[in-house]
């Protein structure tokens, strides 16, 4: 509305500036018939928006008058006004009140709560689509902080109950650290735990922690098992039962692997600064490499090479502790190691991804081309042998795309990776667990 005003400073629209375009508007040669002034259409609407602006200014700011400081009158609180009707149950008018605020010509940081007021009545109403939409971009508008972590948060339970669960999860993760109200933190926590449980994952301590007794009821259809409301009475005072920890598989490359080490490629030191410790290993991520025309020839000619330019890559460009993967298979069916099974990888998106996740890439681009033979067969063996040593289940087995938005591994090779997993759970994984068990014995 006030496009055309960029000319005025915001100290200078005071009560005398509308005194000023009075004056000037007395002055002007045109007249009407009765004699009053009379200015062109385009000059009509600068002073329509120049009153308009001052009086507005002169509301939000106090009348200037000489050295007397000024009063500020009270600013409107739609935001306020939007909390109290969502608490009382006035959806559609809470609804009503916020989308003029989700305007273009409005700030980024006005649009982005009215944005987060949208998705959340979407949420209430469970129109998962809308308030994803929204809530996303609200979290895109909003500055780091408090207001993001929030729109996160929302977010995050909107995937939820979409079942986008891995992609539900890094929103909850990120919002976690950045929340500073402590229900809302709290609210995360619980979410977070509730899934993992639910998944069979393991649950970091400091989730477990934060989430401690909280009971949220309205999340309960999320989930396929509600959880009871559990009450502990202080009287209850019986020792209960200390679970052991499950043992920690020792970290280091399956014995029973034909591996090609990082010695036999040359590859620099892992940087320790910008690596972090490998939790138990219990799910396996497939990508491939994808990589750039002359990167992607390196790759199939002399893969020796191409590891050393892929880990330079990742250490200086990225900043990263090592390559990524903790395997990779070239054309050639050769499985190479990439950064050591004791550090958790980088491949997943981001480190509740990472999390007790092994990280395997096959060398190549394969949505453009199909995997050769030597490759799926390596791939078979090594996720065989892991399963194995680490305990892992077959089902616990995926491809990129499946933990976030993307086309990796590509589409010649997922059918592929759904064939194998279908071929460990059938027959493959239960022999070399049964023969496991038999050596335990």
């Amino acid at each position: 509305m006030f496009g055309n005003l960029g000319q005025f400073r915001y100290g200078a629209l005071t009560a005398g500036s509308a005194q000023e375009v009075g004056e000037n508007l007395q002055n002007s040669p045109l007249k009407t018939q009765s004699g009053t002034p009379c200015l062109p259409p385009q000059r009509q609407r600068l002073q329509r928006d120049s009153i308009l602006l001052v009086l507005l200014l002169s509301i939000l700011c106090g009348c200037g008058g000489g050295g007397e400081k000024r009063v500020e009158a009270p600013t409107p609180t739609p935001l306020g006004e939007f909390e109290s009707l969502l608490a009382r149950g006035r959806i559609d008018q809470a609804r009503s009140l916020l989308e003029p605020f989700a305007s273009p010509e409005q700030p980024n940081s006005v649009r982005g709560l009215a944005r987060l007021g949208l998705g959340r009545c979407d949420l209430i109403d469970r129109r998962l689509e809308e308030a994803i939409r929204h809530l996303d971009k609200a979290r895109r508008l909003l500055p780091a902080g408090a207001d993001r972590a929030k729109a996160q948060l929302y977010l995050g339970e909107a995937y939820l109950r979409n079942k986008s669960v891995m992609t539900a999860l890094n929103q909850l993760e990120s919002a976690f650290g950045a929340l500073r109200n402590p229900e809302l933190k709290s609210r995360a926590a619980y979410m977070i735990v509730r899934t993992l449980d639910e998944l069979g994952d393991p649950v970091p301590t400091l989730y477990r922690e934060a989430a401690g007794q909280a009971y949220f009821s309205e999340y309960s259809e999320i989930w396929s098992q509600p959880q009871p409301v559990i009450v502990k009475s202080t009287a209850d005072l019986t020792p209960k039962p200390v679970t052991p920890k499950p043992k920690v598989q020792n970290l280091t490359p399956p014995p029973a692997l034909k591996l090609l080490k990082r010695n036999q490629w040359g590859s620099l030191p892992v940087r320790m600064s910008s690596v972090n410790p490998m939790s138990r290993p219990f799910r396996i991520t497939i990508h491939h490499t994808a990589d750039q025309s002359n990167l992607a020839d390196i790759g199939q000619s002399d893969p020796r090479e191409y590891l050393k330019i892929l880990q330079k890559y990742c250490q200086n460009t990225l900043g990263w502790g090592d390559i990524g993967y903790h395997y990779l298979i070239s054309k050639d069916g050769r499985v190479w190691e990439g950064r050591p099974m004791k550090f958790q990888g980088a491949h997943a998106g981001n480190n509740t991804l990472n999390r007790g996740n092994i990280g395997i890439a096959l060398i190549g681009n394969f949505n453009k081309v199909k995997p050769s033979t030597a490759q799926i067969r390596s791939l078979q063996n090594l996720l065989g042998t892991l399963c194995v040593v680490y305990d892992i289940s077959p089902s616990k087995i995926h491809g990129h795309s499946h933990l976030k938005p993307s086309d990796c591994p590509g589409k010649h090779l997922n059918p592929v990776l759904r064939e194998l997993v279908r071929k460990l759970k059938s027959s493959a994984w239960a022999k070399l667990k049964a023969q496991e068990n038999s050596k335990s014995r």
